[in-house]
């Protein structure tokens, strides 16, 4: 087995779990997280599951709304399950920021391993009611729910003051113990995509919402932050990470590279054959952020 060195003590990645909850709760007792990426398409589903698989850890790959919309939720749970056979680790796929119930469901019905229901943008009571809805749904299926709480700066959030996007410590209390989900997002100071300066990481908010709850906690926006403050998050109580933007600019930027070159011979597999070690080795790197390898 692959492992990292993590406070001078080995520290094993691809250990078999019964479910997802149970990986999840582990990883929260031994200061561990799983990495978690946004992909598009069987393209950039391949490279993030071939660098994970060559850095021996399991992975979690995830759909936006647009896009398991575009592709279908039932499709990419088949593309997911194809790509399980020809390798070693687990492959876990997530519906990432649905504000939509019906979205929800319609992924648990489709075999998703989790789902986030992400009621940040409405009053606490409502996004209590809507995790609520979720996590009830998924109960039969035993499919992770994750919620979030605070905001989560970036992609349209609107933020009315400083402190408008930080998570208040009584309100996760609140929301986890109302609704029983299973993993919670909690905005703390990150932002999604790329950002003009380093995010300003409020770890005395980390740490109270961590000493509040016992769920494993989830650090968004994982492209902008700096290793050293991703594995204090995770010393810290956050067991799963999303990266996203990186992972498809890569891909957007080196695929116009390629088709310019080619111009009226550009051909898809041709090209992706091209792009793949580029997006290969992005995930890489933050695979080597997450897990010190």
């Amino acid at each position: 087995m692959d492992t990292a060195i993590k406070n001078n003590v080995k520290t094993i990645y691809n250990e078999d779990y019964k479910s997802l909850k149970e990986l999840f709760i582990d990883y929260r007792a031994t200061q561990r997280c799983l990495p978690s990426f946004n992909v598009n398409d069987n393209y950039d589903l391949r490279a993030v599951v071939e660098a994970s698989d060559e850095m021996d850890t399991h992975v979690m790959v995830m759909t936006y709304p647009p896009v398991a919309e575009l592709n279908t939720t039932e499709v990419f749970r088949s593309l997911v399950d194809g790509f399980k056979k020809g390798f070693k680790n687990d492959i876990y796929l997530h519906l990432d920021h649905s504000t939509s119930v019906d979205l929800c469901k319609r992924a648990i019905d489709s075999g998703y391993d989790s789902v986030m229901i992400d009621g940040s943008q409405v009053s606490l009571k409502e996004n209590i009611k809507m995790t609520k809805q979720v996590v009830d749904y998924a109960a039969s299926a035993g499919v992770v729910v994750e919620a979030e709480i605070g905001k989560i700066m970036g992609r349209d959030v609107v933020v009315k003051s400083d402190n408008d996007f930080l998570a208040d410590v009584d309100e996760v209390k609140q929301l986890f113990e109302t609704t029983g989900v299973d993993i919670v997002a909690v905005g703390i100071g990150t932002a999604h995509g790329f950002t003009p300066t380093e995010p300003k990481i409020h770890f005395d908010r980390l740490q109270e919402i961590a000493e509040a709850i016992p769920a494993p906690l989830v650090l968004h926006g994982g492209t902008g932050i700096p290793d050293v403050d991703i594995q204090k998050s995770i010393n810290m109580g956050m067991s799963k990470i999303n990266i996203g933007t990186i992972v498809h600019t890569t891909y957007m930027k080196h695929a116009f590279e390629e088709i310019k070159k080619a111009g009226n011979d550009a051909y898809p597999p041709f090209i992706m054959k091209k792009v793949l070690p580029k997006i290969k080795d992005v995930v890489k790197d933050r695979l080597k952020a997450v897990n010190f390898k």
